[in-house]
């Protein structure tokens, strides 16, 4: 229960006031932003190299997959607006995750999914240490830690399922 100025809720971070009026829409955003992931990574598992549109797949979940790692980076640089909490570093910081799923888009599957497996944990590993800072606010941790957690699993079985692939295209 928070105070008047949404104090004990928030840890103390007076811009996060009502997270009680947004936590629906925040949990149902964040699972359906994980459909995208984890439709094509099922059918990659289920179909692999055989199905009729793998490497359009693939270029979609690479697709995706840059855009949301952008878009983690994007909270980062507008929290850092928000609070005395983030410093210069984190604006800047902010604009690699972007650059790094642009850049991994080059890569062929598997490696493509190695790399976004690893930039996720990566970027969730920073939001964390965020949370415990004080610089992102103290109700996003169990909604980063979950969805990152099924992402990763999405990039190390659509690495696991294109592999087999990979190999035996060479």
């Amino acid at each position: 229960m928070a105070d008047a100025d949404g104090a004990a809720e928030t840890g103390g971070r007076p811009w996060d006031l009502d997270y009680s009026r947004h936590r629906p829409t925040l949990w149902s955003l964040g699972l359906g932003g994980l459909v995208p992931f984890v439709l094509p990574t099922a059918a990659l598992l289920y179909a692999g190299r055989e199905f009729i549109a793998f490497d359009l797949l693939v270029k979609a979940l690479g697709g995706y997959s840059a855009v949301i790692l952008s878009f983690l980076g994007g909270i980062r640089w507008g929290s850092s607006l928000m609070t005395s909490a983030s410093g210069r570093g984190t604006l800047i910081l902010s604009i690699v995750p972007a650059l790094v799923g642009w850049i991994l888009l080059f890569l062929p599957a598997p490696w493509l999914f190695a790399g976004f497996a690893l930039a996720f944990l990566l970027q969730g590993v920073w939001d964390v240490l965020a949370i415990r800072r004080g610089a992102l606010p103290l109700y996003f941790r169990k909604l980063r830690v979950t969805l990152t957690v099924v992402v990763v699993v999405c990039q190390i079985a659509s690495f696991v399922a294109t592999y087999g692939a990979a190999a035996s295209a060479a």
